[in-house]
C-alpha cells in the first residue's frame, strides 16, 4: 500500500519522515504531479570484485489513473520553465530518498540524478539536500549525486554546488560520460568520485574490438584521474565480459536486474560474478591462444630469418625469407639502445597497400623504438621470440603484431623485428 506525499515547492523543507532503516515491511511513499502518480524504482549497481550490489540508482516512474505508464522523458518535459523543472527535480529526489530510507539497504549508496542545468540557472537555496537527509536519517556519505557535466555552461557555478555537496559529505558522480560533448578536461576540473560510462559505449564495444580498446583506454584514464568507473546499460553476458576486461569497477544494467520499487537484498549474485570472472579469464587465455595460432606458421620462418642473419649478416636478404607470407608487413633491425639501424624492408604485396598520407612516418631510419614493448621484452629474454599484442603502428597507422628476438653479432647485440598485418577479427 502506498502512502501519499504532496509535491514540494523549492522553498519547502521535506516533510517529516521517520528514518525506517532495515525494515523491508515499511510502506513506500508516492506523490501526485499533474494528474500522475509518481513512485520510485531502484536499479542495483554491482561491484565486480565484491559480486554484490553496492548502490542503487533512484529512478522515477509515473502512471495515469488507469494504470498506464508515462515515460520518464515525457514527465521531465512537462515543466514550463526552469523553476518548475527544479521543483519536479526536487520532488523526485525527495521521493527516492524517503523510499530508500524505508528499505533494508545496509551501507549501500543511493545514486540520485540531479538536474544540474536548472540547479545552476535557478541558483536555489543549497540547504535542501541537508534538510532532506536530516529528515530521513540517511547519512550524507551514502548519497551519490549524479550530474551530467555536458549540460552545464557555467562551470564555476557548477563547481560551487559540487563543493557544497562534498562539504555535506556526499559523493559526486558524472553520468553519461562518453556521450554528447563529454570532455576529459572537465573530469580533471570537477574531480568526480565516480564516473558512469554512457550505455552507448558498451553497446558499441560489444560489437567492435576497436571501440573495446577505446573503452579500456577510457577506463584507464579515469582511474588515473582518481575516479571509480561504472559501466551502465549492460544488457548481455558479452557486454558484461567486455566491461570486466576493460577493468571497470562496477556494472549496472538489465542483464543483472531491472529497476524495482522494492530493493531485494536477499538475492545473491556471487555465482553470477564468479562465472563472469572465469569467463573473462577464459577469453583472455583464448585470445592469447588465437594470437599464438595466428603467428605459429610464421614463427618457424622468423627463426630461419634470424639464424640466416646471424650467419650471413645480410639483413635485407634474411628478411626476404619472411615475405612469402602475405601477413608480413615489414622487417627492421634495432640496436641495443633501440635505434633503428636498417631501413624498413617491405614485402612487394604490402608496398602496394601503403598509404601515402602517412609518408612522413614511413621511413624509420635512426628512429628510436626503445620505449616499445617488443624491444625491451626482447632484451629481457635474449634469444627468445617475443610476440606483441595487437597495437597501432606509428609507421603506417595500421594495426599490427611484432615478432622480435635478439641477435648477437660479435660483441654487438641487435633486435630483429618483423611486423605482421593484423586485421580486426
Amino acid at each position: 500500500m502506498l502512502t501519499t506525499v504532496q509535491p514540494l515547492r523549492h522553498d519547502q523543507q521535506t516533510p517529516a519522515c521517520p528514518p525506517v532503516l532495515g525494515l523491508p515491511s515499511a510502506p513506500l511513499v508516492a506523490t501526485r504531479y499533474r494528474g500522475l502518480s509518481l513512485s520510485s524504482h531502484f536499479q542495483p549497481i554491482f561491484s565486480i570484485a565484491h559480486g554484490r550490489a553496492v548502490g542503487y540508482e533512484g529512478l522515477i516512474r509515473a502512471r495515469h489513473a488507469d494504470g498506464t505508464a508515462e515515460p520518464p522523458a515525457t514527465l521531465l518535459a512537462m515543466p514550463g520553465n526552469g523553476r518548475e523543472s527544479l521543483e519536479l527535480d526536487r520532488t523526485c529526489r525527495t521521493l527516492h530518498v524517503h523510499n530508500f530510507a524505508r528499505q533494508a539497504t545496509g551501507q549501500a549508496w543511493l545514486f540520485l540524478n540531479l538536474n544540474s542545468q536548472y540547479l545552476v540557472s535557478e541558483q536555489p537555496d543549497i540547504g535542501f539536500t541537508h534538510n532532506l537527509l536530516q529528515s530521513t536519517g540517511i547519512a550524507a556519505h551514502r548519497l551519490v549525486i549524479e550530474i551530467i557535466e555536458s549540460e552545464v555552461g557555467d562551470q564555476a557555478q557548477l563547481k560551487r554546488f559540487i563543493s557544497h555537496f562534498r562539504e555535506l559529505g556526499c559523493l559526486i558522480a558524472i553520468d553519461d560520460f562518453g556521450a554528447g560533448h563529454s570532455n576529459f578536461d572537465r573530469i580533471w576540473d570537477l574531480e568526480p568520485d565516480i564516473v558512469k560510462i554512457d550505455r552507448r559505449l558498451i553497446q558499441d564495444a560489444g560489437h567492435s574490438r576497436r571501440v573495446e580498446r577505446i573503452l579500456t583506454g577510457m577506463v584507464s584514464l579515469l582511474h588515473e584521474a582518481g575516479s571509480l568507473v561504472v559501466v551502465e546499460g549492460v544488457e548481455s553476458e558479452h557486454e558484461a565480459l567486455v566491461a570486466i576486461a576493460a577493468n571497470a569497477d562496477m556494472l549496472q544494467g538489465f542483464y543483472f536486474a531491472k529497476p524495482q520499487a522494492r530493493i531485494n537484498t536477499g538475492q545473491s549474485f556471487a555465482n553470477t560474478f564468479d562465472s563472469l570472472l572465469r569467463g573473462q579469464q577464459w577469453q583472455s587465455v583464448k585470445r592469447s591462444a588465437d594470437l599464438r595460432h595466428y603467428v605459429r606458421e610464421l614463427e618457424g620462418l622468423f627463426q630461419q630469418a634470424v639464424a640466416n642473419f646471424a650467419a650471413n649478416q645480410q639483413f635485407e636478404q634474411s628478411s626476404g625469407l619472411l615475405f612469402g607470407d602475405p601477413r608480413t608487413a615489414r622487417c627492421y633491425l634495432l640496436n641495443e639502445a633501440g635505434y633503428q639501424v636498417s631501413r624498413n624492408v617491405y614485402g612487394a604485396h604490402y608496398q602496394q597497400q601503403m598509404n601515402a598520407r602517412f609518408a612522413p612516418l614511413l621511413c624509420g631510419d635512426n628512429a628510436n623504438w626503445s620505449h616499445k614493448h617488443y624491444h625491451y621484452r626482447a632484451l629481457k629474454q635474449p634469444g627468445v621470440i617475443q610476440i606483441s599484442r595487437p597495437y597501432l603502428s606509428v609507421a603506417d597507422s595500421r594495426m599490427c603484431i611484432t615478432l622480435s628476438q635478439t641477435v648477437r653479432l660479435g660483441g654487438t647485440l641487435y633486435v630483429f623485428c618483423c611486423d605482421l598485418d593484423w586485421q580486426e577479427q
